[in-house]
């Protein structure tokens, strides 16, 4: 098997209310994809103009614990995150307080100073990550 060409597709975020998450995600510019839209197995595809995609599975329960892969004691595996790349983590904190979105860690600078990084929630408590990397 050749991998060379091998490319990310998109990430799975499990979400409680299709429309409440669609509406958050749509003010980081992520549209329905029509061609992604599943109901009958609950899925719902996003795309952006930079050609990112994402994909609502709108079959979650609410947990009274939080997100049980970051917010509880027992690490269990399996994905904590979506990461994105951003040019100003200045303009992004910004844009974040105006939107009255929380940001739940940093802005910080990691990875021997490579990137700036900051960490909001979506409605659900799915955990996102912003970059701005250092050149």
């Amino acid at each position: 098997m050749n991998f060379n060409r091998l490319a990310f597709d998109h990430v799975g975020i499990r979400v409680t209310d299709l429309d409440v998450s669609e509406r958050f995600y749509a003010k980081f510019g992520f549209i329905r994809d029509l061609k992604e839209f599943a109901p009958a197995v609950r899925t719902c595809g996003l795309k952006h103009s930079s050609g990112l995609r994402i994909h609502l599975i709108f079959n979650g329960v609410p947990d009274p614990q939080g997100n049980v892969l970051m917010d509880v004691p027992v690490k269990r595996p399996g994905y904590t995150h979506a990461a994105f790349i951003v040019e100003s983590m200045r303009d992004l904190v910004h844009w974040l307080e105006q939107e009255r979105i929380t940001i739940t860690e940093g802005p910080v600078q990691m990875g021997h100073d490579r990137r700036i990084v900051c960490f909001i929630r979506d409605p659900d408590g799915n955990v996102l990550e912003f970059n701005e990397i250092l050149r």
